[in-house]
């Protein structure tokens, strides 16, 4: 019995030590499963981390005073992206601290070293600061394809990134200079310096030559600058940062007899760069009003003739929502107020950015300018636009004064007409409205809507009342 019972035992112990040993096999080959899953995962992650490393990015590069203007919007304009794979920015300041107390995103806007800076003398030392920051500073692997984009403060972004990246990218290994009409270009017998528009887009390959070459000035020392006209005849003054870069990667331009153009390798906007055409050459991603633009109608020849910039310009100049600082001969237009059409046609234009555009700039309408270019410029797809309400004061009004005068409000920008004083253009919002007229050197004046729409009430200049008729 106990035998037999010995017996027994020993058959169920054999059975146990078999599943234990099972068991451990089992355990071992989901153990081994387990690490291999872990190490695939971890594969995957590091092959996804490498290419969005691998992949190019843009390189925004401000230079500012103590301030990136707007930054708001600037700030919806990256949310379309990722940061450090889709892009970086770099930012140099005249004022350091103050820009350390003003920008809103230390995250995203990585400000360098300031380095000492002069108006039109010299820029360019902030500019490479900025360009060895950007070549520099994002590590490895480094994509030849990467686009480093210098930025000012007074400028906005009037494309989602994604178009911005999409059209920068696809452009290759060829930089992007804005080039001002050869009337513009400082020259003597045998030399023309080719003057070009100082927010340029580099390819890493230009910005590494650049920073090789920093401590070089091109062909010719500064001093002989002086000796440089324009063809009207009339002495050159040359700001650095509007020959030098384009001069140290291509040089200047020899002219010859019966020579008209040179080929241009590695220089975006097609084609030959004519030194005989008096018209905007190679490729402006930045919209800009030079000259005498909004001041009495005309287009400045700074800007060319025919082109995306002189369209733009008579466009806007026409917009009675838009409000801007005239432009002269030293300074382009600024931007302070968009009307809802101005917005809408920068967004349809070539133009990637615009510049200048005043620090806390508004919107004809009820939005902030920031919704605003969150709702007509950044989503994506485009947003279908409607047309907004009519202001429930267009019609015709008889002033204080018994003239008759017309009232047109469409969406948000006012238009007035009527005989003398009384021509002015503004914006509304709700049942207030804002204009400047023609006779009063460019003043805001208000006005409030009564609830039952009969009478126009201003509260600001004359402070008289309108009744419609």
């Amino acid at each position: 019995m106990r035998c037999s019972s010995g017996a027994h035992d020993s058959s169920g112990m054999r059975m146990i030590s078999s599943m234990a040993r099972l068991w451990v096999l089992i355990l071992a080959l989901c153990a081994r499963s387990d690490s291999a899953a872990f190490l695939r995962s971890k594969r995957e992650q590091n092959s996804t981390q490498t290419t969005l490393n691998d992949r190019p990015k843009l390189i925004f590069m401000f230079l500012v005073y103590d301030r990136i203007n707007n930054e708001q919007i600037w700030n919806r304009f990256f949310d379309g992206a990722a940061h450090t794979s889709d892009y970086r920015v770099f930012v140099h300041c005249k004022h350091a601290d103050a820009c350390r107390k003003n920008i809103q995103s230390p995250q995203r806007y990585e400000i360098i070293p300031s380095v000492p800076t002069a108006p039109c003398t010299d820029l360019v030392n902030a500019m490479n600061a900025l360009l060895k920051a950007g070549v520099e500073r994002l590590g490895l692997p480094r994509n030849v394809e990467d686009k480093l984009i210098f930025i000012s403060d007074s400028t906005l972004p009037v494309k989602p990134f994604s178009i911005v990246q999409s059209r920068l990218l696809s452009a290759g290994k060829r930089s992007n200079f804005c080039i001002f009409p050869t009337n513009h270009w400082p020259s003597t017998y045998t030399i023309s310096v080719v003057k070009h528009h100082q927010w340029m887009i580099l390819t890493r390959s230009h910005a590494v030559e650049v920073l090789k070459k920093s401590h070089e000035e091109p062909v010719f020392p500064l001093e002989v600058a002086n000796g440089f006209s324009f063809h009207d005849g009339k002495p050159a003054s040359l700001c650095r940062d509007e020959f030098w870069y384009f001069a140290l990667l291509f040089g200047t331009i020899t002219r010859f007899p019966n020579v008209h153009s040179f080929p241009m390798a590695g220089l975006n906007g097609g084609g030959d760069l004519s030194i005989s055409d008096v018209a905007v050459q190679g490729q402006c991603d930045t919209f800009v009003s030079w000259g005498d633009g909004f001041a009495n109608g005309k287009v400045s020849p700074s800007n060319g003739k025919n082109n995306n910039l002189t369209a733009l310009t008579t466009l806007l100049s026409k917009d009675g929502g838009v409000d801007q600082i005239p432009p002269s001969m030293q300074h382009p237009a600024t931007f302070r107020r968009f009307s809802f059409n101005s917005i809408v046609n920068l967004r349809s234009s070539w133009f990637l950015f615009a510049r200048k555009v005043e620090d806390g700039a508004r919107f004809s309408g009820c939005e902030s300018l920031a919704d605003a270019f969150s709702d007509f410029v950044f989503s994506v797809p485009t947003k279908v636009v409607h047309a907004m309400p009519t202001w429930p004061g267009s019609g015709k009004w008889r002033t204080a004064s018994n003239s008759t005068v017309s009232i047109v409000g469409t969406n948000g920008t006012i238009a007035i007409s009527g005989v003398g004083f009384f021509q002015g253009a503004g914006f509304y919002c709700k049942r207030r409205m804002e204009v400047v007229f023609q006779s009063y050197s460019r003043k805001w004046q208000s006005a409030h809507l009564s609830a039952d729409a009969k009478q126009l009430s201003w509260d600001s200049g004359h402070r008289e009342t309108w009744h419609r008729i």
